[in-house]
């Protein structure tokens, strides 16, 4: 009777390897906590949802287990543990939106803007006790590499804002005048159209890199760029590859920045950007000039 009860709530409860019985139990118990004792039953959609933050909580548990926990801990203290652990990255992620508010790139548009002012609802909405797996917050602005689908709760908010981060950080390394003017043939209207700030400026850097052009002109002249096409294109794949993510190193270094994030965000654009080169991509959109 209670498994059958868990799988009217969550139909794909037999992955789980928790016990029914303890499951049951737990939930029975938050939803005792979540109504304050005022009543010992909710709606589906309410037991469902709190039964997915108790597994959520103590999969967090279970990936990240704390030091002072046996791994044989009955469900509901790997259940607290995994609240405990959602509430210090939460505090983690808080730091970071001050970091993203703080250092901004010298020019953004309206949805950067926008979904930085939407950015502390999630702090205002998120609840680690009962629904650590929620995300009570919208992310408009498109980052250049989104994060996984199969991150929840605060652990989403947590990649967001280190991409985020990534991508100011690689664009404060520019003038405002550069990246207007790569912008403005790149999107014509930067400033109120959901585009990613990063992928345009990343791709010019790795083929100023490729043509041994100065990184910071995020420029190149129709001959340099034609000279480093055919150049990609000649190469088998496997050189092809090597060849652009040295380049998107090289950018990054001539830049002064360090650190495994960024150049794994440059890399992966690099890996893009030469796909869509060998495979006869459009090359008026990328930003060829004098």
């Amino acid at each position: 009777m209670t498994t059958d009860v868990l799988r009217v709530i969550d139909p794909e409860l037999s992955r789980q390897t928790e016990s029914p019985a303890e499951i049951y139990a737990l939930l029975r118990e938050r939803i005792a906590r979540y109504t304050m004792g005022d009543s010992t039953s909710v709606s589906v959609g309410t037991a469902r949802r709190l039964l997915e933050g108790l597994l959520y909580c103590a999969d967090l548990c279970r990936r990240m287990p704390p030091n002072d926990l046996a791994t044989d801990a009955p469900l509901s203290a790997r259940v607290k543990a995994g609240s405990e652990i959602a509430k210090r990255l939460e505090k983690r992620a808080k730091l970071l939106l001050y970091e993203a508010t703080r250092l901004q790139p010298p020019i953004r548009n309206r949805s950067f803007q926008d979904t930085l002012h939407a950015l502390p609802s999630f702090f205002r909405g998120y609840d680690a006790d009962f629904f650590a797996q929620e995300i009570p917050c919208s992310f408009d602005y498109p980052l250049c590499h989104p994060v996984s689908d199969a991150l929840l709760g605060v652990e989403y908010m947590l990649d967001y804002l280190r991409r985020w981060l990534v991508e100011s950080r690689f664009l404060r390394a520019f003038s405002e005048d550069s990246l207007r003017t790569l912008y403005e043939r790149y999107y014509i209207d930067s400033m109120d159209l959901l585009v990613n700030l990063f992928l345009p400026v990343a791709e010019m850097a790795t083929l100023c890199a490729l043509a041994g052009a100065p990184i910071g002109r995020l420029a190149l002249a129709p001959a340099e760029y034609a000279s480093v096409g055919q150049l990609l294109l000649q190469m088998d794949e496997q050189a092809a590859q090597r060849y652009i993510l040295a380049a998107s190193d090289r950018a990054v270094a001539q830049l002064g920045l360090d650190g495994e994030p960024v150049l794994e965000e440059m890399r992966q654009t690099a890996r893009d950007l030469l796909f869509r080169l060998r495979a006869g991509f459009d090359s008026s959109r990328l930003i060829v000039f004098s």
